[in-house]
């Protein structure tokens, strides 16, 4: 990973995905509101990562009694 400098503030870095998983991706944000790959790659990390601390979040309620 490449570092690729700033933008609105935020470091960001090069990432590279093989081609096929790219060309894939770009067919699969036809017609959606996603501007680019990378907007839609982020987006889906973002999610995926809210998604494990959810996750996190309610084991812990659980050890704690809070939840069921």
């Amino acid at each position: 990973m490449k570092s690729k400098g700033t933008k609105a503030g935020r470091d960001y870095i090069t990432l590279s995905i093989p081609k096929e998983l790219y060309d894939r991706a770009h067919k699969q944000i036809d017609g959606t509101g996603f501007r680019s790959v990378t907007e839609y790659v982020v987006f889906l990390l973002r999610e995926s990562l809210m998604l494990k601390a959810g996750e996190q979040v309610k084991e812990r309620l659980r050890a704690l009694g809070y939840i069921d």
